[in-house]
């Protein structure tokens, strides 16, 4: 009975027995299969990390921030993909036998427990996902704008009617350059400062720009952005977002410089002349008309009118400067009867006396106002105000030193804003700017700029890098396309900026007009009323063209300049073969746009630039040659050589055959362009591979831009590529991209000690480092120094460098100004004062003696940004965004740079931030804002 209860114990046991051991028996014989099922699980959980970082980075451009939630599952994601890689490294070394099986039966089962625990712990997480929270929203009450610090004489008391509980609209309205839109900028900084003393008040601030060419859904568009709610292409969604948040709020929206009137209830913003509960709403609008005032229901109606005289003189003072003005003893004479003819007009206090700024000579006073005097506006349809304020404004035109200038000044007219190099590029096209040098090329565009800067008669307005926006004030760009459309206000000359953000856009060519200028469109179509159109500029850039065919541009026969940038064409527009005076054509991010340039693109022997960024046209052989006026090319970050394109163009899924034919068609560009004699730049984009090094290091053809692929473990750059004539001359941008994610990968910079003093890029001024990992010396210095290699770097950017640990070589670098440092998890700390002197790389000093700039952002283990021996003596900006271990400055107790502007970043990472004490706080205080820079990079 004992023997028999036994058999049956043991027989219900052994079932048991069996469901523990026999996966520790098969793990060493499935090791295989649970690898490819854990690789499965794992790509899966990559992916999900992917959206999930490209939703922090989305949250963060509208101050929102990760949870501690999602922080925590991004680490553990990090980890486990770090335990793939070490697992699918160590099985791979034991694959050495016939039909890749190891033999190695306990390290199968070692290795296959692991990869089994794994791919259930990334099932886990990918489970998990769904239950987090990813994003935070901190709304901003209100951001500080740059502002001049002088106080508009009215702002104290529209100060107090904003603040005091009485609901409603306040209208202020004045002639343009009145100083309207400077004392809104007031008014928010005020509000701003009043909000920072009382932590308690919620109170949200919106400042929106509005302009003649933009209406109600550009204005819910940047409310719904700054206000960091959710985004739809619906404008019915829109209305009710905002509403629903500012229904349960107390809000000052601040409406700057509207044209016409704007229905609020449209928009979302609920009645502001409605008092509901606690809840305090405020509209103040400014415009240049006082029916607009009252279209829009205005309680309170304000009128600026000019400056009196001892605020128009010190104004006027300030401009010119002390020194000018007490140069000479007829000099003030001279500029008090300038003032009185200005007419208290601070925009034009400001331009002439800006003009003036370099005069000492008293017969060019006496000049000065005889030209004053003598500008004639005899345009009827323009008001007596605004006829006097362009015969003043025109007169600080007519002080520009030549004629190029003038014209490109009247150019910047052309768009609301626009990007720097995009500015001169299109000078550039335009012969304005003709150098046989590309880089001389561009320094005198951005010495255009800078004078025109000077003179006040362009602004810069956001900035990051070399992608400065620059803008005009309303008033001078009216005064340019005045003078541009032969001194009357309607004519169709120039035709700029028609009705945009309406969506779809009619334009009439008449046998006059010259240049057409329109964005923010998704359709544009033109009617010609004479054939023997003189149309020479067509600039269609950032609108939501698809198709070309509604452009008729083969009937515009004489067109020189034609700009189809950022729009989402799908086929290269065929019209382009008809115009044959083209010479400068801009097809760069239409991402879309896969085509092979047709044979008849060949017959435009008149084309000099032809930019190609961000786009998949191929360039077969042929077409090229033939364009011998041809200047620049840019293909940067275009089809070369990304295959996976090409096996859509050439139909052929062989990898062999398609690097092959890869590599034939880059052999023959680069032998095209070494036949083009007038060819000065180059942009493109290659992989490590030794075929493309070996082309790039003895080929003739300048490059300027260069996008490096990183295809093996250890993208090297050795003497042969550092040392060539044509790259150390001419590159201008290198950037290095790897594969990113678990791959290991380095990049490694190396010389033999004979060649070491020829490698040099010696006009490079921005690089770049992305995407390489699980490698702890991402980047690698062999017998070379990085400040004799990169003699003139100014922009360096890692990005997404996982395993990076510091950057102490940067310091070394003499003329580096911005630093970005981005997605570069592992590192703890930027520069070590220990690592300076280390190997190679000798180090004379502990500063960064030119770096202005320093941008970090996303680098969740960062805690400090180098030892305190360190300086930054010239550090304008440091910008924080999502480190939110960052707690330490580098700056000393009390003694931050005497150059420093701002310290930017989220209240509450601002708050977190430890100081020695609070005289070390208030001392730093000064400098804080949660406003951010504008990036591009």
């Amino acid at each position: 009975m004992d023997l028999l209860g036994c058999s049956r114990a043991i027989g219900s046991l052994l079932p048991w027995v069996a469901s523990k051991v026999s996966p520790h028996v098969v793990y060493p014989f499935e090791v295989g299969k649970n690898i490819r099922v854990m690789k499965l699980a794992t790509s899966k959980l990559t992916n999900l990390k992917k959206d999930v970082e490209i939703e922090i980075a989305d949250a963060e451009r509208v101050n929102g921030t990760p949870t501690n939630q999602v922080q925590g599952w991004l680490t553990r994601v990090e980890t486990i993909e770090n335990e793939v890689a070490d697992i699918v490294e160590k099985y791979q070394q034991l694959c050495q036998c016939i039909w890749n099986i190891s033999p190695n039966l306990c390290s199968n089962y070692k290795i296959s427990k692991r990869a089994a625990k794994i791919c259930k712990e990334a099932m886990d997480l990918c489970e998990e996902k769904a239950t987090i929270q990813v994003i935070m929203i901190l709304l901003p009450q209100v951001q500080e704008m740059p502002a001049s610090s002088s106080k508009s004489s009215y702002l104290g008391s529209v100060l107090h009617d904003v603040i005091e509980d009485v609901h409603g609209i306040i209208g202020i309205w004045g002639m343009g350059g009145v100083g309207k839109t400077h004392l809104l900028e007031q008014i928010n900084n005020a509000l701003c400062e009043e909000l920072s003393k009382d932590l308690e008040s919620k109170v949200f601030v919106v400042f929106v720009t509005c302009s003649k060419e933009y209406y109600e859904e550009y204005v819910q568009n940047t409310i719904i952005e700054k206000l960091g709610l959710s985004k739809s292409d619906d404008r019915a969604v829109k209305q009710l977002t905002i509403y629903n948040f500012l229904k349960e709020n107390s809000f000052v929206l601040l409406l700057d410089d509207l044209w016409s009137s704007v229905d609020l209830k449209t928009i979302g913003i609920p009645d502001p002349v409605e008092a509901v509960s606690a809840y305090k709403r405020k509209v103040v609008l400014t415009t240049r008309s006082e029916k607009v005032c009252r279209k829009m229901g205005a309680n309170k109606v304000i009128k600026l009118d000019g400056l009196n005289w001892e605020n128009a003189w010190s104004l006027f003072k300030k401009n010119v400067s002390e020194q000018t003005i007490h140069s000479h003893p007829l000099i003030e004479k001279c500029a008090r009867d300038v003032v009185k003819k200005l007419g208290g007009l601070p925009l034009a206090l400001i331009i002439v006396g800006k003009a003036m700024y370099d005069k000492k000579d008293p017969s060019e006073w006496e000049q000065a106002i005889v030209q004053l005097k003598q500008v004639h506006v005899d345009d009827v349809e323009l008001s007596d105000e605004y006829q006097s304020v362009f015969k003043t404004l025109k007169f600080s035109y007519d002080s520009l030193r030549n004629e190029n200038l003038k014209k490109c000044f009247l150019y910047c007219s052309l768009w609301p804003h626009i990007e720097k190099n995009r500015l001169v590029e299109l000078w550039m096209g335009l012969g304005l700017i003709d150098k046989s040098d590309i880089q001389e090329a561009y320094n005198v565009g951005y010495n255009y700029i800078r004078t025109l800067q000077a003179v006040s008669l362009l602004e810069i307005v956001e900035m990051a890098g070399d992608s400065w926006r620059c803008k005009m004030h309303d008033v001078i760009r009216d005064m340019a396309l005045w003078i541009a459309n032969d001194k009357r206000v309607v004519t169709n000359k120039w035709i700029v900026g028609a009705d945009a953000y309406k969506g779809t856009q009619h334009i009439k060519i008449s046998s006059d007009t010259e240049i057409v200028s329109v964005r923010h469109q998704m359709e544009v179509s033109f009617s010609i009323a004479s054939p023997a159109t003189k149309l020479a500029t067509l600039l269609l850039g950032y609108n939501d063209l698809r198709k070309s065919g509604t452009l008729q541009l083969e009937l515009f026969s004489e067109l020189t300049v034609l700009d189809l940038s950022r729009n989402r064409l799908e086929v290269f527009p065929i019209e382009i073969c008809e115009l044959v005076h083209l010479q400068f054509l801009n097809l760069s991010y239409n991402f879309d746009l896969i085509s092979l340039l047709p044979e008849r693109f060949g017959a435009l022997n008149n084309l000099k630039y032809l930019l190609l960024r961000e786009t998949k046209c191929i360039l077969p052989n042929g077409p090229l040659s033939k364009l011998k006026a041809l200047r620049v090319l840019d293909l940067n970050n275009s089809t070369y050589p990304t295959l996976k394109i090409w096996t859509r163009l050439i139909y052929n899924r062989d990898v062999l055959v398609r690097t092959s034919v890869v590599q034939e068609m880059f052999s023959a560009l680069v032998e095209d362009l070494q036949h083009l004699h007038d060819f000065q730049a180059l942009g493109i984009t290659i992989s490590d591979e030794d075929f493309y090094y070996r082309k790039l290091e003895n080929m003739s053809v300048p490059v300027r831009w260069l996008i490096v692929l990183g295809y093996n473990s250890c993208t090297s750059f050795s003497s042969s590529f550092l040392g060539n004539s044509q790259l150390k001359r001419n590159l201008f941008s290198l950037r290095i991209r790897g594969q990113g994610g678990g791959v290991p990968g380095w990049v490694q910079f190396e010389s033999a000690s004979e060649h070491r003093s020829n490698c040099c890029l010696e006009r490079l001024e921005l690089l770049s480092f992305e995407s390489f990992g699980r490698v702890r010396e991402t980047i690698r210095w062999k017998s070379l120094d990085p400040k004799d290699v990169f003699p003139r770097l100014r922009i360096l950017i890692f990005r997404e460098l996982s395993y990076l640990t510091s950057i102490s070589w940067v310091i070394n670098l003499p003329c580096i100004r911005e630093l970005y440092v981005i997605k570069c998890n592992r590192m703890e700390q930027l520069f070590f004062i220990s690592e300076l002197n280390n190997g190679e790389i000798n180090m004379s000093h502990h500063s960064c003696p030119s770096l202005k700039i320093i941008h970090l952002g996303l680098n969740r283990n960062l805690v400090r940004i180098s030892d305190h021996i360190i300086t930054f003596p010239v550090l304008e900006i440091l910008e924080i965004r999502a480190c939110y271990n960052l707690k330490k400055l580098p700056f000393k107790t009390g003694d931050p740079p005497k150059s420093l502007k701002y310290i930017l970043g989220t209240e509450e990472w601002w708050d977190n931030v430890e100081m020695e004490d609070n005289t070390h706080r208030s001392s730093l205080q000064l400098y804080y804002s949660s406003r951010k820079i504008w990036h591009v990079y």
